[in-house]
């Protein structure tokens, strides 16, 4: 069957009429889908910064970095030697790492650490018996003692005691040999479910002593010497005891300038098993 033409119109220019017809049909639609893809584009890279399961891209909706869970593998090999762990430690009498410093403190912790060594443990197994013994604070690194702390709160258990020293820095002022042995009372409370148990006291230098008082019984007389063997005592969960600190200016009858000194206290508490107290002054004539 033919197809009607209009009149006056050839078949040819008929045809070439709808060809031209069809051509721009196509461009229009061929822009239309390329400005739907554009627009789209922004819109799908807004997803994916929004997406927490996106590997890489900080969620948007947080404004900050999701959280990595803290492994503890860079802590599973042993060290070569102690030597080279002698720069993670502080001295307690002067700030500087153990291995620059000549004090007997120093080399009590040198030869803690030969000795750990010596037993082949891991990095994390020294840490955590240096912890024990000389406490967070001695460590030079605040990210292994960040890690170090997150790993005790992951494995101590639910209820346990809990040392709190309020406060845990006293400033005594100025100090004259003349005024002889200046005192500083420091609350030390159990904010924990359990007894805590304080088994020992020590201090950074001689001239400066320390005596804890339970349920009104007085401990005996600790300093920077040998530990008092044999002794501890309980405080009650929500109690608290009174250490009382004792710095003797004539000790150093020539000393002058600003001072620190610090005070241990030892206990069972399961993450921070030792704790310091820090004591500071001006000794003047």
């Amino acid at each position: 069957m033919q197809e009607d033409i209009p009149p006056g119109v050839d078949s040819a220019g008929f045809s070439g009429r709808w060809l031209v017809v069809l051509v721009v049909l196509a461009l229009v639609a061929g822009l239309g889908v390329g400005l739907r893809l554009f627009a789209e584009q922004p819109a799908t890279e807004a997803q994916l910064a929004e997406s927490p399961d996106s590997p890489g891209v900080a969620p948007a909706t947080l404004g900050a970095p999701a959280p990595v869970a803290m492994s503890m593998d860079q802590y599973s090999m042993p060290p070569e030697s102690a030597e080279e762990m002698f720069s993670e430690f502080l001295c307690p009498c002067c700030g500087q790492p153990i291995g620059d410093c000549g004090c007997g403190m120093a080399e009590e912790r040198q030869a803690f650490l030969v000795e750990q060594v010596s037993t082949g443990s891991d990095m994390l197994g020294i840490y955590l018996a240096y912890a024990d013994q000389y406490g967070l604070d001695s460590f030079a690194s605040e990210e292994v003692v960040a890690d170090l702390r997150q790993y005790r709160l992951d494995t101590a258990p639910a209820e346990r005691p809990r040392i709190v020293l309020r406060p845990q820095q006293v400033d005594l002022g100025q100090v004259s040999p003349q005024d002889g042995t200046v005192a500083a009372t420091i609350l030390v409370e159990n904010a924990g479910q359990m007894d805590l148990v304080i088994d020992s006291l020590s201090t950074s230098c001689g001239c400066t002593t320390a005596v804890l008082i339970n349920d009104g019984q007085e401990g005996p007389v600790f300093g920077s010497g040998a530990p008092v063997e044999g002794w501890s005592t309980a405080i009650k969960p929500g109690a608290s005891a009174e250490l009382k600190v004792y710095y003797d200016a004539s000790f150093h009858p020539d000393a002058r300038g600003p001072m620190v000194r610090e005070v241990y206290v030892s206990s069972n508490d399961p993450v921070d098993g030792v704790v310091k107290a820090r004591i500071e002054l001006e000794q003047v004539d």
